[in-house]
């Protein structure tokens, strides 16, 4: 596998339809930080890998996200949550899609999905 360096920058892009009917459930506050992240995506051409973390191939509620990354909207420690998975890019080894963006963690007497949950239903339905 290449050398992954501090710097570098991954490709991302966005499920559209996805992220525009999570955006839909979530507050403006989660519209404006989203907003930011992909300013800071257009100009750096794609997310720091140093913004990337692995997600839990089977986690204690019961997702299933092996293969799949994430980071925090905004970083580095935000409410919100984008999960990516790796696909084909046509001039790099590989490429990011974001394929869910809502909260990370809700209180425990709530019953909405996590985008840890949202991303497991896209990903297995």
């Amino acid at each position: 596998m290449a050398d992954v360096r501090r710097g570098a920058i991954v490709p991302t892009q966005f499920d559209e339809d996805a992220v525009e009917h999570d955006l839909a459930q979530l507050p403006p506050a989660a519209m404006r930080a989203l907003r930011a992240l992909r300013r800071d995506i257009d100009k750096a051409g794609g997310l720091p890998f140093s913004h990337l973390k692995r997600c839990q191939a089977e986690s204690r509620d019961g997702t299933r996200l092996g293969g799949c990354v994430k980071t925090y909207v905004p970083w580095p420690d935000g409410r919100y949550g984008l999960v990516l998975i790796a696909i084909e890019h046509p001039t790099r080894p590989w490429a990011l899609r974001a394929i869910a963006l809502g909260v990370r963690h809700h209180p425990h007497d709530s019953h909405a999905l996590t985008v840890y949950q949202i991303a497991d239903r896209r990903l297995h339905g």
